[in-house]
């Protein structure tokens, strides 16, 4: 049996689930992940959150997974699924020239989410580890938890009303974008910061990734952390956005020696940013050892 200390969390996106840390994690959209081993794929995960308290009705996804895929619902769950069924409606799904099973379509029973699995191996769904990774998919926050993203070698926990704008997985640099009415947040994680500042200071960094101009004197520095907050007046505010930037901003890059890696948190509003949130947020910010 897999042990619960192989696992690693995976988060994004309102989905939770835990796999094997050997297992790669790939974002292909804002509601698809990839899951592969030693660059074979595994299984993939789609998602679609309900608009309405409605249920999404199945026929509809049925009829088109049929035309574009191939794929039919069974009418019998396999005793494998019996864990994943306390929580969602299972319709599994097989290839209507062979037969095998492919995959499955699942309805949360609570949040109305509806979740298609696709699997690259007839057998893939008889893997432990897979039935374990499955056994803890989440598609939905206790109203009291922020929403956790976890991905790669960080994880970091995000007030439910933040959207995700956009997200790029460049060479050793990640960056997150989430937007809350006027608020603008990113989110920076960057690899090798040992190379990176032998050659560009903490601070300068920070200025880099922010896009923003700030004066070398106001910038707060201390051993591992660069961090700069504006309170404007009623002049520099009209000024900044006459140049269309937002005039408040609340910015902090830390260098973590022992993970070799730099992590920033960008804020930026038209109106003055809570700091006690932009610190919460901060403080959830985890790298993780792999």
């Amino acid at each position: 049996m897999t042990s619960i200390d192989t696992l690693r969390p995976i988060g994004w996106n309102g989905i939770t689930l835990s796999c094997p840390t050997k297992w790669e994690t790939f974002v292909s959209g804002h509601n698809h992940l990839l899951f592969e081993e030693d660059f074979r794929p595994i299984f993939e995960l789609r998602w679609q959150k309900s608009a309405t308290d409605k249920k999404t009705p199945t026929d509809p996804i049925l009829r088109n997974l049929h035309r574009e895929a191939g794929l039919y619902g069974q009418q019998s769950v396999p005793t494998a699924w019996q864990q994943i069924e306390k929580n969602y409606e299972i319709i599994p799904l097989a290839d209507k020239q062979s037969d095998e099973p492919k995959g499955a379509l699942l309805s949360c029973r609570h949040c109305n989410t509806s979740l298609l699995l696709y699997f690259f191996s007839p057998r893939a769904i008889q893997r432990q580890e897979l039935q374990q990774t499955l056994s803890s998919l989440n598609c939905h926050t206790p109203a009291e938890e922020d929403t956790l993203w976890a991905i790669q070698d960080f994880q970091i926990r995000i007030p439910d009303r933040f959207q995700l704008s956009s997200h790029s997985f460049a060479a050793s640099l990640t960056r997150l974008s989430f937007t809350d009415s006027g608020l603008t947040m990113h989110i920076c994680r960057l690899a090798q910061a040992s190379l990176r500042l032998q050659t560009t200071s903490l601070a300068d960094l920070m200025v880099h990734l922010s896009g923003t101009e700030v004066p070398e004197t106001e910038i707060v520095l201390s051993s591992h952390t660069a961090s700069h907050s504006n309170h404007p007046s009623i002049f520099r505010q009209i000024l900044t956005r006459f140049k269309r930037k937002p005039p408040f901003h609340w910015m902090t890059l830390r260098h973590h020696p022992e993970h070799d890696r730099l992590s920033g948190l960008f804020l930026e509003n038209k109106k003055p940013i809570p700091e006690e949130q932009a610190i919460s947020i901060l403080n959830s910010y985890e790298n993780l050892s792999l």
